[in-house]
């Protein structure tokens, strides 16, 4: 049996040698994950303790067979939201102009320096209203389709819909301010 296999299986047992190691293996990717949802880094450090207090209380319910990466991503995500609807007060709300079929909002800004886009995405996310940036997250980021952010959320597949027009608005309009300004124009 290698190490990796050995350091799960006496995690799954609830060795807490075995947790202290996962944790140095995977927390900076579910910090990555922290930082994605939350308004600053206190918070997002709040929630990767959350994360990892849930992880610990779980160690036993680990299935060995299954992949440990994502199962701490979704206990991350879910701890995210958790904490988002305890301390953020956001509203989600549809608007009327989503089902009129004005399409701006999906237009692309088109940008010479497309190896840094992503990077601009990221760092600008944490300028985003916090249902924008919720939503933009588990529709982008973590793949969940609108049904799926809806029973998260407990808000209805139009909500979310509306919520991700809105950010790629306003996503949008920060890049297109960040183009002007490092173009000079």
């Amino acid at each position: 049996m290698t190490n990796a296999a050995n350091v799960l299986l006496n995690f799954s047992k609830g060795d807490k040698t075995a947790f202290d190691e996962i944790y140095a293996q995977y927390s900076a990717a579910c910090y990555g994950i922290c930082i994605r949802f939350s308004r600053c880094r206190e918070d997002a450090n709040d929630i990767l303790q959350e994360a990892f207090v849930k992880v610990y209380a779980n160690m036993k319910k680990y299935d060995i067979s299954v992949p440990i990466e994502p199962w701490l991503k979704r206990i991350t995500r879910n701890a995210a939201l958790d904490y988002i609807a305890a301390n953020y007060k956001y509203v989600l709300k549809e608007e009327e102009s989503y089902f009129e079929g004005k399409g701006s909002a999906t237009d692309e800004v088109e940008f010479e320096d497309t190896a840094n886009l992503m990077q601009n995405i990221l760092e600008n996310l944490q300028k985003m209203p916090d249902g924008y940036r919720t939503v933009f997250n588990l529709y982008f980021i973590e793949n969940l389709t609108h049904k799926e952010i809806g029973e998260y959320l407990n808000v209805s597949e139009n909500t979310s819909k509306t919520q991700l027009m809105n950010a790629k608005k306003f996503m949008k309009k920060l890049l297109e301010t960040q183009k002007e300004l490092s173009y000079g124009i």
